[in-house]
Formats: C-alpha cells, sequence, structure tokens
C-alpha cells in the first residue's frame, strides 16, 4: 500500500535521504519520493519509476514498522 512520504517524514531521520544521494549520485526530492507499506516494513524508493521497476539500488531504506513508529511487536 502507498502511503503519502509526509505521514512519515518526521520518522525517518534527514541524514538518511543526503546519504543516499551522496553514495548514489541520485538528488532526493521530497515530493517525489514513494512510501510502501508492506508486510510488516516500510520501503522508501526515490520515485515512482524506482518503485515500479523494484530496483533495489533506488531503495532509499527499509525498516521494520514497528522499529520506524515505536510499536511494541
Amino acid at each position: 500500500m502507498i502511503i503519502e512520504f509526509q505521514q512519515i517524514r518526521s520518522l525517518i531521520p534527514g541524514y538518511i535521504f543526503n546519504e543516499f544521494g551522496q553514495l548514489s549520485g541520485h538528488f532526493v526530492r521530497a515530493d517525489e519520493i514513494v512510501c510502501e507499506s508492506d508486510d510488516g516494513r516500510i520501503r522508501i524508493w526515490l520515485n515512482r519509476a524506482a518503485f515500479e521497476a523494484r530496483d533495489p539500488e533506488l531503495l532509499i531504506c527499509d525498516y521494520a514498522e514497528s522499529d520506524l513508529r515505536g510499536l511494541q511487536a
């Protein structure tokens, strides 16, 4: 399920995006990010094309939703 980046933006440290950009050479634009919630995980993709292609090189981060939201398992 696609979720709005704004719903989880405050839960993700900003340096994650800076480091991804520096390491990959891709500029991360907040308005292009695609967030996916699936099977207890939250994955943040660089953009729609990366999400649709499931390109692991363009997966910014992948967290257990319970860790990210601070929920008890």
